[in-house]
């Protein structure tokens, strides 16, 4: 048999180590590396590149390593694990805790009360608007000058707070009571004996001490509802001299109700507005019904008059305020 040249033998050294030439093939190549020094050198620098290990003692110090490093990557892994899942347990934590233990503070029109004063004793009924809140606490704060401060925290409704919250707080100052306050917004919840209702208040928490503030204007007609109860309007100002006058002209004919529907939310809106613009002295309505123009006025001189006290007085008292609303009622 004719000897294999020693390329061809060396081109054929990958696929022997691989395992992939015949019988035949393998006989010619272990007989020509057992005589051929240089292809012996090839073969074993293959093998010993092929393995990646110098020598049985290399080779299991490298696996040593190797598997060290399995451990160390493995534990690591399990450390990082047990750290994400411990920060997703702690921000579940202070959710839940926020959510329905310490909830946050009350602000307008979160919550409604109720409020009953028997002798020094104050009675609270705190009710949620949403149906989906409950009230967890209420704090109390009373001032010297016969101010009690309410402050209620609202949470998610759970089986650890659940709807309303009932209180009742023991008046301690020799000062009389004379007014409740709830909440940052300072709403006023009783005053002089008289539970405020919270139409009320917000009407009143409007009130503008100069006509010429159109900005306040437009936030005192907007509590009115007068475009939702009348229609949409544009604005004159009398303001370059007193008497000071405020003009509202309807935009529209009024033609979708009775007359007298609207001559009524007008005069009560007009008494309204003369109570919470301090320096206003009358206001006018300017209309159309039927294609017939109209111009009615209102002043302050005849609603206290018919009121029987001053009613810019009102501007400084919501609890007067309210009884004059009260008056305006009875009118019709």
């Amino acid at each position: 048999m004719t000897k294999l040249p020693c390329e061809i033998v060396q081109d054929l050294l990958p696929l022997y180590i691989d395992k992939l030439t015949s019988d035949v093939s393998n006989g010619e190549i272990e007989a020509h590396v057992a005589e051929c020094k240089a292809c012996q050198g090839v073969l074993e620098t293959m093998i010993k590149d092929e393995s990646g290990a110098f020598s049985p003692k290399e080779a299991a110090a490298e696996k040593k390593q190797i598997d060290f490093l399995k451990k160390y990557r493995s534990r690591v892994k399990t450390i990082a694990l047990a750290v994400i899942l411990a920060v997703i347990v702690l921000i579940l934590g202070v959710l839940v805790t926020r959510t329905y233990l310490v909830g946050e503070k009350s602000a307008y029109g979160k919550v409604t009360y109720n409020i009953e004063v028997v002798g020094k004793e104050v009675h609270v009924t705190a009710v949620p608007v949403d149906g989906k809140d409950a009230v967890s606490e209420l704090k109390f704060e009373e001032s010297s000058d016969g101010f009690l401060w309410i402050t209620s925290r609202i949470v998610k409704e759970s089986p650890f707070h659940q709807g309303m919250k009932m209180a009742t707080y023991m008046w301690s100052s020799d000062e009389p009571l004379t007014m409740i306050f709830a909440d940052e917004e300072r709403e006023i919840l009783w005053e002089q004996g008289d539970t405020i209702l919270d139409q009320t208040w917000r009407v009143w928490s409007t009130k503008n001490a100069y006509v010429g503030d159109m900005s306040g204007n437009v936030k005192i007609a907007r509590a009115l509802e007068l475009q939702d109860k009348i229609g949409a309007f544009t604005n004159e100002l009398e303001t370059e001299k007193e008497p000071y006058g405020w003009t509202i002209i309807f935009s529209e004919p009024l033609n979708k109700r009775p007359e007298k529907y609207y001559r009524s939310e007008m005069r009560k809106a007009g008494y309204r507005i003369l109570a919470l613009v301090h320096n206003l002295d009358h206001v006018s309505f300017r209309y159309t019904i039927d294609n017939e123009a109209f111009e009615d006025t209102y002043f302050a001189e005849e609603a206290s008059k018919g009121f029987g006290q001053d009613v810019k007085d009102c501007w400084t008292s919501v609890k007067l305020f309210q009884d004059y609303v009260c008056w305006l009622d009875t009118l019709d």
